[in-house]
């Protein structure tokens, strides 16, 4: 699989096999973000924390379509059928992101409402308000 050729203000750049959201997002995080290394439901248990290891074949899947997008491009096909393999590589990235959000809500929000120290509930009162206003749909 090799870069996908885009267009930008300073002229030609590539899409690496990997894809342009990890570029970007290391180049916006020159400071690690310490929720990212941190167990967000740290102060009960580390091992009750949440195992997401059940979406990565779908998450592979969705690998599979960009792929499969990546090459539509390359063998110049019709826009609408790229623009509807967008959509569907969309939807299931969507539907992941729903089912991990679902998931922090019901364990690691809970948790932290059960536990009555306000300082953990504002966290993540915090962290959900900036996911949700980081939040852009077309």
């Amino acid at each position: 699989m090799g870069s996908v050729p885009i267009r930008s203000k300073n002229g030609l750049d590539y899409i690496p096999p990997w894809g342009y959201t990890k570029i970007m997002t290391t180049l916006k995080s020159k400071k690690p973000s310490p929720k990212k290394a941190q167990n967000c439901c740290e102060s009960h248990s580390p091992e009750s924390h949440p195992d997401h290891a059940e979406y990565l074949p779908r998450l592979n899947r969705v690998e599979g379509q960009l792929a499969g997008i990546q090459k539509m491009i390359r063998d110049k096909r019709y826009c609408v059928d790229i623009l509807v393999q967008f959509r569907a590589a969309q939807a299931a990235l969507r539907s992941v992101e729903i089912e991990i959000f679902e998931k922090h809500l019901q364990h690691c929000l809970a948790s932290a409402l059960h536990s009555k120290d306000k300082k953990q509930v504002d966290e993540k009162i915090k962290e959900l308000t900036e996911l949700l206003s980081r939040r852009t749909s077309l």
